[in-house]
């Protein structure tokens, strides 16, 4: 099976394997004799990943003393969904059904190793449509974020500049070099990106988590306190 490929999970993992001696602590195999290691989960916490848990209720086996611990017949209710992960392309594997996956849902059992699956998986292990929800839900999102960025209403100028205007501010992505930066009514940002598309995609995530009324709130409140020059 599979193990995780998180670099959470990886570092969790060979600490535990660390902290036991590099040994399986049934059989006292190491990979020296060739043994493929794994750490078990002496005992299930709901709602945490598996680099989560405490060193002390996890102890490293070998793959076969872990098959022998989890039994032969993977089950199939029971499982809890506990986390995910977008890996921003189909890289990753469904440890239940095989087929190659951009969003990862991490499942957990009682008595099973914990799976890395797909959105189907998931809502058939847990008997849910938590899985499904989710993703529309990212659909949804990714929808709108294609609408704005291909937005009729960005304004291209001939000094190389796109604008528009939204939620009361001047959203201006202009040329650095050979780069682009974001401006915000004239407040120019201090991150450069390799393309519009990244500067756009910065515009529209300042929209969605509300940073951009936080920014234009302060920046009412710095120019009220500023003093007025006398001519």
């Amino acid at each position: 099976m599979r193990r995780y490929h998180r670099k959470d999970w990886l570092k969790f993992r060979e600490e535990v394997i660390e902290l036991d001696g590099g040994a399986c602590v049934r059989c006292g195999s190491s990979r020296r004799q060739g043994a493929i290691l794994q750490v078990h989960h002496k005992e299930y916490l709901s709602g945490k990943l598996p680099w989560e848990y405490p060193y002390e209720l996890c102890e490293t086996l070998c793959r076969g003393c872990h098959a022998g611990e989890h039994g032969i017949v993977q089950p199939f209710t029971g499982w809890e969904c506990v986390g995910y992960d977008d890996l921003g392309e189909p890289s990753g594997e469904c440890e239940l059904c095989g087929t190659s996956i951009r969003h990862v849902f991490f499942v957990q059992h009682a008595k099973w190793p914990s799976l890395e699956v797909g959105e189907i998986c998931c809502d058939h292990l847990t008997d849910t449509t938590l899985a499904s929800n989710h993703m529309d839900s990212v659909r949804r999102f990714e929808a709108r974020q294609q609408r704005f960025i291909r937005s009729t209403r960005w304004k291209s100028g001939d000094d190389g500049t796109f604008r528009i205007h939204q939620k009361g501010a001047d959203l201006i992505v202009e040329p650095a070099g050979n780069e682009f930066r974001l401006c915000v009514n004239n407040v120019r940002g201090k991150k450069n990106f390799p393309s519009v598309t990244d500067a756009k995609l910065l515009a529209f995530e300042l929209l969605e988590n509300g940073k951009l009324d936080t920014f234009l709130k302060r920046l009412a409140n710095t120019m009220q306190r500023a003093p007025m020059r006398r001519t």
